[in-house]
Protein backbone atom coordinates (compact mmCIF):
# COMPACT_ATOMS: atom_id res chain seq x y z
CA UNK A 1 0.00 0.00 0.00
CA UNK A 2 1.44 3.23 -1.15
CA UNK A 3 0.61 6.50 1.22
CA UNK A 4 0.93 9.88 -0.15
CA UNK A 5 -0.90 13.28 1.27
CA UNK A 6 -4.41 12.37 2.57
CA UNK A 7 -4.89 8.97 0.56
CA UNK A 8 -3.94 5.46 0.09
CA UNK A 9 -3.46 3.19 -3.03
CA UNK A 10 -3.66 -0.44 -2.73
CA UNK A 11 -3.50 -3.08 -4.78
CA UNK A 12 -6.55 -4.96 -6.41
CA UNK A 13 -6.95 -8.47 -6.60
CA UNK A 14 -10.35 -9.36 -7.43
CA UNK A 15 -9.69 -12.79 -6.26
CA UNK A 16 -10.59 -11.27 -2.91
CA UNK A 17 -13.91 -11.03 -3.06
CA UNK A 18 -14.99 -14.23 -3.38
CA UNK A 19 -16.53 -16.79 -0.85
CA UNK A 20 -14.03 -16.20 2.18
CA UNK A 21 -14.52 -12.78 1.75
CA UNK A 22 -18.35 -12.86 2.19
CA UNK A 23 -18.48 -16.10 4.68
CA UNK A 24 -15.67 -14.71 6.76
CA UNK A 25 -13.47 -11.77 6.85
CA UNK A 26 -15.08 -9.10 6.88
CA UNK A 27 -18.73 -10.23 7.23
CA UNK A 28 -18.87 -13.46 9.44
CA UNK A 29 -21.28 -14.16 7.39
CA UNK A 30 -22.46 -11.73 4.84
CA UNK A 31 -26.01 -11.45 5.16
CA UNK A 32 -29.33 -9.34 4.64
CA UNK A 33 -27.93 -6.64 7.03
CA UNK A 34 -30.23 -3.52 8.68
CA UNK A 35 -28.34 -1.29 7.10
CA UNK A 36 -29.38 -2.54 3.81
CA UNK A 37 -33.05 -1.97 4.71
CA UNK A 38 -31.78 1.83 6.10
CA UNK A 39 -29.76 2.35 2.37
CA UNK A 40 -32.81 1.43 0.60
CA UNK A 41 -35.37 3.75 2.52
CA UNK A 42 -33.33 6.52 1.91
CA UNK A 43 -32.66 5.87 -1.54
CA UNK A 44 -36.52 5.23 -2.37
CA UNK A 45 -37.52 8.69 -0.19
CA UNK A 46 -34.79 11.06 -2.15
CA UNK A 47 -34.49 9.29 -5.60
CA UNK A 48 -37.96 7.91 -6.58
CA UNK A 49 -36.62 5.65 -9.15
CA UNK A 50 -38.48 4.33 -12.20
CA UNK A 51 -35.71 1.66 -12.71
CA UNK A 52 -32.20 1.21 -10.85
CA UNK A 53 -28.98 -0.93 -11.70
CA UNK A 54 -27.46 -1.50 -8.55
CA UNK A 55 -23.23 -1.47 -9.17
CA UNK A 56 -21.27 -3.96 -6.70
CA UNK A 57 -24.28 -5.52 -5.47
CA UNK A 58 -22.91 -8.57 -3.46
CA UNK A 59 -26.11 -10.77 -2.88
CA UNK A 60 -28.63 -8.50 -4.28
CA UNK A 61 -30.27 -7.31 -1.40
CA UNK A 62 -30.86 -3.90 -2.57
CA UNK A 63 -32.34 -5.68 -5.75
CA UNK A 64 -34.59 -7.59 -4.40
CA UNK A 65 -36.39 -4.55 -2.47
CA UNK A 66 -36.80 -2.55 -5.48
CA UNK A 67 -38.58 -5.74 -7.07
CA UNK A 68 -40.59 -6.15 -4.63
CA UNK A 69 -41.53 -2.97 -4.94
CA UNK A 70 -42.20 -3.39 -8.72
CA UNK A 71 -39.71 -1.34 -9.56
CA UNK A 72 -37.08 -2.88 -12.61
CA UNK A 73 -33.90 -3.19 -10.92
CA UNK A 74 -30.64 -5.20 -12.03
CA UNK A 75 -27.64 -5.56 -10.35
CA UNK A 76 -24.03 -6.48 -11.01
CA UNK A 77 -21.25 -7.87 -9.30
CA UNK A 78 -17.74 -9.00 -10.23
CA UNK A 79 -17.84 -11.67 -8.06
CA UNK A 80 -18.61 -15.42 -9.41
CA UNK A 81 -19.35 -16.35 -5.38
CA UNK A 82 -22.03 -13.53 -5.64
CA UNK A 83 -23.19 -14.44 -8.62
CA UNK A 84 -24.17 -17.62 -7.11
CA UNK A 85 -25.66 -15.93 -4.08
CA UNK A 86 -27.99 -14.27 -6.45
CA UNK A 87 -29.37 -16.79 -8.34
CA UNK A 88 -30.94 -17.33 -5.14
CA UNK A 89 -31.95 -13.90 -4.39
CA UNK A 90 -32.38 -12.13 -7.58
CA UNK A 91 -32.74 -14.87 -10.06
CA UNK A 92 -32.30 -13.32 -13.64
CA UNK A 93 -31.78 -9.81 -12.13
CA UNK A 94 -27.88 -10.31 -12.38
CA UNK A 95 -24.80 -9.44 -14.53
CA UNK A 96 -21.26 -10.36 -13.29
CA UNK A 97 -19.11 -7.63 -14.71
CA UNK A 98 -16.71 -4.74 -13.44
CA UNK A 99 -17.96 -1.18 -12.91
CA UNK A 100 -15.55 0.11 -15.25
CA UNK A 101 -17.09 -2.06 -17.85
CA UNK A 102 -20.56 -1.80 -18.39
CA UNK A 103 -20.63 -2.38 -21.61
CA UNK A 104 -23.87 -5.21 -21.34
CA UNK A 105 -26.04 -2.00 -20.45
CA UNK A 106 -27.75 0.50 -23.30
CA UNK A 107 -26.78 4.27 -22.73
CA UNK A 108 -29.29 5.54 -20.60
CA UNK A 109 -30.89 2.31 -19.79
CA UNK A 110 -31.57 3.12 -16.45
CA UNK A 111 -33.22 6.31 -14.54
CA UNK A 112 -30.74 5.66 -11.31
CA UNK A 113 -27.53 3.90 -10.48
CA UNK A 114 -27.20 3.01 -7.23
CA UNK A 115 -23.55 1.80 -5.83
CA UNK A 116 -23.26 1.87 -2.26
CA UNK A 117 -19.60 0.68 -0.28
CA UNK A 118 -18.17 -0.14 -3.46
CA UNK A 119 -16.14 2.44 -4.75
CA UNK A 120 -12.96 2.31 -2.57
CA UNK A 121 -13.14 -1.04 -3.71
CA UNK A 122 -12.05 -0.01 -7.27
CA UNK A 123 -8.34 0.10 -8.79
CA UNK A 124 -7.80 4.09 -9.08
CA UNK A 125 -6.58 3.69 -12.98
CA UNK A 126 -10.20 2.38 -13.99
CA UNK A 127 -11.96 5.07 -11.96
CA UNK A 128 -12.82 7.47 -14.91
CA UNK A 129 -13.47 5.11 -17.00
CA UNK A 130 -15.96 3.57 -14.30
CA UNK A 131 -17.48 6.93 -14.16
CA UNK A 132 -18.07 7.17 -17.48
CA UNK A 133 -19.51 4.02 -17.45
CA UNK A 134 -21.98 5.63 -14.62
CA UNK A 135 -22.77 8.48 -16.43
CA UNK A 136 -23.53 6.41 -19.93
CA UNK A 137 -26.00 4.01 -18.21
CA UNK A 138 -28.37 5.80 -15.94
CA UNK A 139 -29.75 9.42 -15.90
CA UNK A 140 -28.73 10.05 -12.08
CA UNK A 141 -26.42 8.44 -9.46
CA UNK A 142 -26.90 7.51 -5.81
CA UNK A 143 -23.41 6.60 -4.62
CA UNK A 144 -22.06 6.05 -0.72
CA UNK A 145 -18.63 5.16 -0.08
CA UNK A 146 -16.09 4.95 2.91
CA UNK A 147 -13.28 7.33 2.13
CA UNK A 148 -9.94 7.68 3.53
CA UNK A 149 -10.28 3.84 4.66
CA UNK A 150 -6.75 2.30 4.78
CA UNK A 151 -6.89 0.09 7.54
CA UNK A 152 -8.26 -2.94 5.03
CA UNK A 153 -7.03 -4.50 2.33
CA UNK A 154 -9.77 -4.17 0.61
CA UNK A 155 -10.47 -0.65 -0.19
CA UNK A 156 -7.46 -0.04 -2.14
CA UNK A 157 -8.52 3.33 -3.68
CA UNK A 158 -8.87 5.60 -0.53
CA UNK A 159 -9.12 9.51 -1.20
CA UNK A 160 -11.01 11.82 0.93
CA UNK A 161 -14.52 13.38 -0.21
CA UNK A 162 -13.26 16.25 -1.87
CA UNK A 163 -11.35 14.44 -4.59
CA UNK A 164 -14.45 11.78 -4.73
CA UNK A 165 -16.42 14.69 -5.25
CA UNK A 166 -14.31 15.70 -8.15
CA UNK A 167 -15.03 12.49 -10.15
CA UNK A 168 -18.72 12.31 -9.96
CA UNK A 169 -20.59 13.05 -12.94
CA UNK A 170 -23.22 15.57 -13.03
CA UNK A 171 -26.69 14.78 -11.41
CA UNK A 172 -25.11 12.24 -8.44
CA UNK A 173 -25.83 12.55 -5.22
CA UNK A 174 -22.61 11.18 -3.35
CA UNK A 175 -22.66 10.05 0.51
CA UNK A 176 -20.07 9.59 2.60
CA UNK A 177 -20.98 6.35 4.18
CA UNK A 178 -20.31 5.58 8.25
CA UNK A 179 -17.90 2.76 9.01
CA UNK A 180 -20.18 0.96 11.18
CA UNK A 181 -23.60 0.47 11.47
CA UNK A 182 -24.20 3.45 14.23
CA UNK A 183 -22.20 6.15 12.39
CA UNK A 184 -24.25 8.25 10.68
CA UNK A 185 -23.77 8.78 6.77
CA UNK A 186 -23.95 12.30 5.13
CA UNK A 187 -25.07 13.33 1.97
CA UNK A 188 -23.78 16.19 -0.75
CA UNK A 189 -25.51 16.50 -4.01
CA UNK A 190 -23.53 17.46 -7.35
CA UNK A 191 -25.49 18.95 -10.04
Amino acid sequence: MEESGNFWVGTYNPAWYEEEYFTKDPYNPYQDFDRHNAAFNRFIHVMNPKSVLDVGCAYGYIVKRLLDKGIPAMGCDISEWCEEQAKITIPSHFVRTTAWDLSCFKDKEFDVLFCEGTLEHIPEDKIDKMMEEFARVAERRFIGLSPNHPDTRYHVCNHDIEWWFSKMPHNTLLGKTGRSLDQEDQWLVKC
